[in-house]
């Protein structure tokens, strides 16, 4: 009996030991397949454009505002002679910021714009791709422990105080309980820095708030709506403003504030812009939002590129505007983009 248990644990161990080996093979040819094609995808781009310089931008977030970071990038990258890779998006398969991140050290670019994070691993592949040669910046998420060149962003202390002192023009008298939603792919420090801010703001008008926060994965849409509807389904009576930090938190909240008749029951300071964030501004739904200029975002980091490029330095930090965004801009906006239209479809008959 004994030695029936002994060979049935031996085999499940083998099993183990197989299944492993397995996946470590699938993960190598993966990684294989992946560089591969960069490296090719590479020397055919480079060959083909004439640009002196190849950039890879990499990030792990699929948004509007990061596709009118990139383009400005890209843009601005065609008179300084760099082209620049919206890194990894025409492979079939997704990969994450590390893998992207060995990719491009691999298919030896010569410069690298990533919004990066706080993660040992992370830090390390890039001090690697900078000993390489490599020039590694940074973008709306920072690495301070890195060899990176230059971050281009914002600073979170500056625009937690700008949420703070929205919050504070749009508060009734009676407000006293401020929710902000942060998100949970951004550094617990970060985080801290940014709830700072607008605790600042709040101190300086001797507004005694109680701040409550809580962290949502802005990746996965669902979990933000649902964390947000149980919340509001529990709180909604002691909940006065609610500060969003990302996009998706935005317009998840504004569209379950409809949905649940609780418009007019608290303030939403929002964040970024797109047309359902004006719709949602024009009608009230939201007071007000943070937006931060992500074409001037793109635009700078590649200008740094450009300057450590040639010289070999540039500034450690650039930091990028920030506007609010209310109901008369949204009014103005929405307006002006009716008014186009309807010339284009005027064109169009003609």
């Amino acid at each position: 009996m004994e030695k029936k248990k002994k060979t049935n644990y031996l085999t499940v161990i083998a099993g183990l030991v197989l299944i492993s080996l397995v996946c470590l093979v699938l993960y190598i040819v993966r990684e294989y397949y992946a560089i591969s094609s960069l490296q090719k995808q590479y020397t055919q781009t480079t060959e083909a454009s004439g640009y002196k310089y190849h950039c890879a931008f990499i990030t792990n977030s699929v948004t509007a505002f990061w596709d009118s970071t990139f383009e400005a990038a890209r843009e601005e990258g065609i008179p300084e002679n760099i082209y620049v890779e919206d890194f990894g998006k025409n492979l079939d398969l997704s990969y994450t910021t590390n893998e992207l991140l060995k990719m491009a050290t691999a298919a030896r670019v010569d410069a690298i714009i990533m919004e990066a994070n706080d993660d040992y691993s992370t830090t390390q592949l890039m001090n690697k791709a900078m000993d390489a040669g490599i020039a590694v910046s940074t973008i709306y998420r920072d690495n301070m422990n890195s060899e990176r060149y230059s971050y281009t962003g914002v600073n979170n202390v500056t625009i937690g105080y700008d949420y703070g002192a929205l919050a504070l023009k749009y508060a009734d008298a009676s407000d006293s309980n401020v929710m902000i939603i942060l998100d949970s792919q951004e550094d617990d420090a970060e985080s801290r820095l940014l709830v700072s801010g607008i605790g600042k703001a709040l101190e300086e008008q001797h507004r005694d708030m109680k701040l409550d926060t809580m962290k949502l994965n802005n990746s996965n849409t669902f979990e933000v709506e649902e964390s947000i509807r149980e919340y509001l389904k529990n709180h909604l009576d002691e909940t006065d403003i609610v500060i969003c930090t990302t996009l998706q938190q935005t317009q998840s909240i504004s569209q379950i504030a409809v949905d649940m008749n609780y418009v007019g029951d608290f303030k939403i300071i929002g964040s970024y812009q797109n047309d359902s964030v004006l719709e949602y501004l024009s009608s009230g739904v939201i007071s007000a939002n943070i937006v931060i200029d992500a074409a001037q975002m793109g635009k700078r980091a590649v200008d740094n590129l450009a300057e450590y490029l040639e010289y070999g330095h540039t500034s450690d930090y650039s930091q990028v505007d920030v506007h609010t965004l209310e109901q008369e801009d949204a009014i103005r906006l929405l307006n002006a983009r009716q008014a186009e239209a309807e010339s284009e479809t005027g064109k169009e008959a003609e």
